[in-house]
Parts: structure tokens; sequence; C-alpha cells
């Protein structure tokens, strides 16, 4: 399984041929006489939707989609509160770092003919000073960036893998397919997918 990325999103896709159905133009009307309105044309009953079909007695095999699962899941929520709570934190960071670095770079092109050379260098000084400190926070961000998503992908893990196995014995699987960026699935019946019921029991086990 891939690393949980920034977003927490695992890309994922199935492809399904879908036929196209060709609609004729609708027929060109003649306008009502003046003063004359039209009637409302009578509405039809809502349709509704088909019932979700049952998962296949005799499937030996299914999949889940990771993307829904961790966009969905309570488990997957946290994990994107959480890498948005450290976005953010380091943002704020960098960003006033980048205005104090800023700040001082207008000092010294406003007053670079007026203070002293010794004043000058000393501005200098400082500003190679914070420029440093400011890639270096660049770089520590990014390392603790790609550490909470190692502690977030081993938490995902460590309690999806138990309720997609879980679910496989339950239902006599061989195998249940995880749909991701490296997934070779073209096509498939959409009675196999094992998603919202993952999702389901998961949530029933996160806090």
């Amino acid at each position: 399984m891939r690393r949980v990325t920034i977003a927490l999103a695992v890309s994922a896709f199935l492809v399904a041929g879908r036929a196209m159905a060709q609609t004729a133009p609708p027929p060109t009307q003649t306008p009502p006489p003046a003063g004359q309105t039209t009637p409302p044309a009578p509405q039809k009953p809502a349709t509704p939707p088909p019932a979700p079909k049952p998962f296949p007695a005799d499937a030996k095999v299914a999949f889940i989609d990771l993307q829904k699962v961790v966009a969905d899941s309570k488990l997957g929520k946290q994990g994107q509160d959480a890498m948005k709570s450290l976005n953010e934190k380091l943002t704020s960071s960098l960003a006033a770092k980048n205005k104090e670095i800023q700040a001082l770079q207008d000092k010294l092109k406003t007053q670079q003919n007026v203070v002293s050379d010794v004043a000058l260098q000393v501005m200098t000084r400082d500003l190679d000073r914070l420029q440093r400190e400011a890639q270096f926070q660049s770089q520590d961000a990014q390392v603790q960036i790609d550490q909470l998503n190692v502690e977030l992908l081993k938490s995902f893990q460590d309690k999806v893998l138990p309720v997609v196995e879980e679910l496989r014995q339950e239902k006599g699987l061989w195998i249940i397919f995880a749909l991701g960026d490296n997934s070779n699935i073209a096509a498939a019946d959409a009675t196999l997918d094992l998603t919202l019921e993952v999702v389901k029991r998961l949530d029933a086990k996160v806090k």
C-alpha cells in the first residue's frame, strides 16, 4: 500500500465500459398565440433509485476502494485533521519567517545609502542568517510531515487490515483486492465492492 499523502488520499480508479446512449434533439414547439398562456406540463413522479444488489453468495474475490475508506471513515478523517493541523502550523511558522526576511530586505534597500558600512554589514549578516534559518525550517517541516505520514499509515494499516481479513473469512473469499495507484483491475462487478462494509466496521471500532 502506498504511503498516506498530506491529504490522506489513496488514488484509485476503476475502469468500466459504459454504453453511450444517443438522444434525438427535442421537437420544435410552436409558441402559443399572444395572450394565451401555456399550461404547465404535468410532472412525472420521481423514480426511486434501484435497491442495491446484494454481494454474490458464490463470489470468491472482492475489492475495496482505499480512497473512499480514507475519505469516508472516521479513522481517515482523523488523519486528515491531524495532517491539516500540522500543515497549518508549519505554514504559519514559515510565513512569519519569510515576513521577517522581507522586512529586512526592504530595510536594506531603503537604508543602504544612509547607514554606515558597519551597520550595512550587520544587516547583511542578519539577512543571511534568517535565510539559512528559513531553509532549515522548510526542510524540518518536510521531515515532520513525512514522519506523521508514516505514523498515520501504520495506524491505518493496523486497524483496516484486520477488518478486511475478517470480511474475507466471513464470506469465504480467496482474495480481496485493494484499489490504488498500482491496481491492475480493469473492470469489476460493482456488487463485489466491499468498501462501504469496511468503512462501517472500521467506524464501529474507532472512537
